[in-house]
């Protein structure tokens, strides 16, 4: 489900919240605090992208497994399975 983000003019807050699509404007969202009517907020979507590093560890591993032949516990892999 898509992040919408919604803001209270009058107390200047915005509220994040989890909708589908379909009812993303279908049923107002009210402010917490002063309990008026929040607007809808324009927002650009969020790309996660999986950190660099990390993802060179993974490979590394992968090519390390794959070209040690050994068992599941063995001392190289920490008794990792």
């Amino acid at each position: 489900m898509p992040l919408y983000v919604y803001a209270c003019a009058t107390c200047e807050i915005e509220i994040e919240l989890l909708r589908s699509a379909a009812s993303a404007d279908l049923f107002p969202v009210e402010c917490p605090l002063c309990h008026g009517l929040c607007q809808r907020e324009v927002s650009l979507p969020h790309m996660h992208r999986p950190d660099q590093a990390a993802t060179a560890r993974l490979v590394q591993a992968t090519a390390h497994a794959r070209a040690t032949p050994h068992a599941p516990d063995c001392a190289c892999c920490g008794g990792r399975k």
